[in-house]
């Protein structure tokens, strides 16, 4: 039988997985280790014998052979300066319907034996470096474009899409009707949040919390938006410690306002994209299951400029390991060597 490993690295934390040809995850792990690891280290050692020590430990586990793996597909910060090997971004547009063509092979015994199949990451077309208004047009992402490939896969091809997957660092990815990645915009509003409710006067007010599902509040969401429009971010997260000290807002409320205060940043960068004409025809598909996610599908379907919003919040199986997973099932050798053993 053949057999796949799909890891996804990111900034503080690398999942591997093994998958069997059809599908089928055997088992996966989980380490906090990534490319932050490697900055404060100076060196990407670290996050290699990491990775290395995880695979062996699956195929101890479900006794199967290096020989058996046809693949080691990773994608995200692994291919990055700090990774454990800077793969180039691809510019934009590029097609996913031959995105297994851009796979990159190289071989690090240190990390695995078998071949290793770097995923690369895609950039926007830079114009001209030196003008800040051609720079503000640009942007990168690297494990992104995997995730992009599994909701592409999911939701098919054939229509003007908009996929925002929030995060750290949330993105939105414009994919054209025939699966063509247009180009990418990025956000800090996961981070800044982070910041917001942990290491400012806010934190008290908030509880140094973020808002769940279960205190959703749609209401002070749009009123932390409102509020941003009208008095800035400065001013409208200010107003969070008087609404606590003086309104007697819960700290609730408070966590979805202040949600909706750095949200409606979002929705003024994805307003100023424009990569697309004739917003009214762009189907948009928020990937995520959280409040974060929610807020944005709530907000987005109230808002006139977009018609069709879709939430994907199925959350089965990671999207950053089923695009690595798909990409694997197109990649000829991969495919080449499950024939010759079956």
């Amino acid at each position: 039988m053949n057999y796949i490993i799909t890891v996804d690295g990111g900034t503080s934390n690398t999942r591997p997985y093994l998958w069997t040809a059809n599908g089928q995850i055997l088992t996966q792990r989980s380490q906090e280790i990534g490319a932050k690891t490697s900055a404060i280290n100076g060196s990407n050692q670290a996050w290699k014998k990491a990775i290395h020590n995880m695979i062996e430990s699956m195929l101890t586990e479900c006794a199967v052979s290096d020989n058996a793996i046809q693949g080691v597909y990773m994608s995200g910060m692994l291919t990055s300066d700090l990774g454990i090997l800077e793969v180039p971004h691809l510019t934009a547009p590029v097609c996913m319907k031959n995105y297994q063509e851009h796979l990159i092979r190289v071989h690090l015994p240190e990390v695995f034996s078998k071949e290793i199949v770097l995923i690369p990451g895609i950039k926007n077309t830079l114009s001209n470096s030196e003008s800040l208004d051609s720079l503000r047009r640009f942007d990168i992402m690297r494990g992104e474009e995997t995730e992009t490939y599994a909701l592409i896969e999911r939701y098919g091809a054939g229509q003007n899409t908009i996929y925002i997957l929030p995060g750290s660092h949330n993105k939105y990815v414009f994919v054209d009707e025939s699966s063509t990645i247009l180009a990418t915009s990025t956000t800090l509003s996961g981070e800044l949040l982070n910041s917001i409710v942990n290491d400012t006067i806010v934190s008290s007010s908030v509880d140094h919390g973020f808002p769940t599902m279960e205190h959703y509040n749609l209401e002070m969401i749009q009123y932390g938006c409102e509020m941003h429009r009208k008095e800035g971010i400065g001013r409208a997260l200010f107003l969070t410690r008087l609404f606590d000290r003086f309104g007697k807002q819960s700290k609730y409320n408070l966590q979805n306002y202040v949600l909706g205060v750095v949200l409606e940043s979002d929705l003024s960068a994805l307003h100023n994209a424009a990569f697309f004409e004739d917003t009214m025809n762009v189907r948009i598909v928020i990937h995520g299951n959280g409040a974060f996610s929610h807020a944005l599908y709530d907000l987005l379907k109230d808002d006139p400029a977009f018609h069709n919003i879709v939430l994907d919040n199925s959350e089965e199986i990671p999207i950053a390991a089923q695009g690595a997973y798909h990409l694997a099932m197109k990649d000829p050798t991969f495919s080449t060597a499950r024939r010759s053993s079956g």
